[in-house]
């Protein structure tokens, strides 16, 4: 007489531990592609920023042309946290949101807000304003704005860029 063997039935247990391994290998990509996109939208932010506050001058350099537009000799500044420095002096001696100014001290107020207030909306974020005229002595003349920041990087796999904090820059040229 022979005998038949039971039939099996439900699941083995190597069955399900090699089921658990390919779930938790799916939820790991997904956990990755999740970092990822905030990462990418942290990038995103700060150059959008960047963008917003090269555009912020450049409509104060459009609004201000009887300084900016009158312009016959180079200019270059440096704008950051500490205000504003470089050669010729844009200085501000009149608060022009309360008062009537000059176009010279127009120029000095808005380099000087740019600086304290618009670019510390980046991190670590700075200025700089390069103008010189075509021609020399002549208009009209045009100015490089650029502005920089730190961000953030972070690779995902082996083939993106090292971890890490880098220097960006967002660079416009105007005629104001």
């Amino acid at each position: 007489m022979s005998m038949i063997p039971a039939r099996q039935a439900g699941f083995s247990m190597l069955e399900v531990l090699v089921a658990l391994i390919v779930i938790s290998l799916g939820l790991l990509g997904i956990a990755a592609m999740q970092a990822a996109s905030i990462n990418n939208t942290s990038i995103a932010r700060s150059r959008s920023l960047g963008a917003i506050t090269a555009e912020s001058m450049a409509a104060a350099m459009h609004a201000n042309t009887a300084y900016w537009g009158a312009l016959t000799a180079s200019g270059s500044w440096s704008v950051g946290p500490s205000g504003v420095s470089g050669t010729p002096t844009l200085s501000q001696t009149v608060d022009c949101a309360a008062a009537t100014c000059s176009a010279a001290n127009l120029a000095g107020y808005d380099a000087n807000q740019w600086a304290s207030g618009t670019l510390k909306t980046l991190p670590s974020g700075s200025g700089q304003i390069v103008c010189s005229p075509y021609a020399a002595g002549s208009t009209p003349v045009g100015c490089t704005i650029t502005v920089t920041w730190l961000e953030k990087n972070s690779a995902v796999n082996a083939a993106g860029a090292a971890s890490g904090t880098v220097t960006q820059s967002y660079q416009m040229v105007v005629v104001p």
